[in-house]
């Protein structure tokens, strides 16, 4: 099936490593265009634009803080210099402390609220007004389950990002007009190499009714789906890709 993304252009935050560098291999695998961002992870955003690359697409390599107003913006005038204006959006940056809410001390909250929901406001604030302009955009926004269900360690990180679903379903409504769609993507966990103790991974894995974690390609599929013209119908939804961890 043709999904209709060859030279479009797709900018993937937190892109360098993980689920970010596998949308973005499978996007150019489709001859999408990719604007890669990273914030620290120079060596693996540098490796992975290689490897889009020999897709045959054109890659642009973005630094900033999703945090910051400014570094978005700044990101805009590269893109936009360099590969052109943005067809779609997939922001999978975000930042979370694993911890009980009175551990933190106090402020201690503010990076995860900057990041997990200022940062998509940022993004749609400087890179959506193009889209109106041309009358046509994707925006997805990726954000766990915790932001949907609650989890006591991520508490801060779940109340931004269900913030941020709010913020997208009411975006979709205001720029829908546009042919513009806004979505999120809910995910279960990911295995992308972490480091759990025998017991841990056992205990974690008898939540999903599937009985295993996910794996990077089972994210990619929806995320192709939600880039491309099939989708054009769909707007303001959450797509839970979780294993059957929550089924609400």
């Amino acid at each position: 099936m043709d999904l209709k993304l060859r030279k479009k252009n797709i900018l993937i935050t937190g892109g360098a490593k993980g689920v970010g560098r596998g949308i973005a291999l499978a996007l150019a695998s489709e001859g999408a265009n990719i604007a890669l961002h990273y914030q620290t992870s120079e060596t693996e955003a540098i490796e992975t634009a290689r490897l889009i690359e020999e897709n045959g697409v054109k890659v642009v390599l973005v630094t900033g803080d999703l945090a910051s107003l400014e570094d978005v913006q700044n990101m805009r005038t590269k893109i936009n210099r360099d590969l052109g204006t943005v067809d779609g959006i997939v922001n999978n940056a975000g930042y979370a402390q694993f911890k009980s809410f009175f551990d933190y001390q106090p402020r201690e909250w503010q990076r995860e609220l900057d990041v997990c929901l200022n940062g998509v406001l940022h993004l749609a604030y400087t890179f959506v007004p193009d889209m109106i302009a041309n009358n046509s955009g994707k925006f997805i926004n990726i954000v766990g389950d915790s932001a949907r269900t609650g989890d006591r360690n991520l508490i801060v990180s779940a109340a931004a990002r269900s913030g941020a679903i709010s913020f997208l379903k009411s975006l979709a409504q205001d720029v829908g007009s546009s042919g513009i769609q806004c979505n999120t993507v809910s995910l279960g966990l990911i295995d992308q190499g972490q480091s759990f103790h025998e017991a841990t991974l056992a205990k974690i894995i008898k939540q999903y009714p599937l009985k295993r974690l996910g794996k990077v390609d089972d994210i990619t599929g929806c995320i192709l789906f939600l880039l491309s013209s099939t989708s054009d119908w769909i707007t303001g939804q959450v797509l839970p890709v979780n294993g059957g961890h929550s089924m609400v």
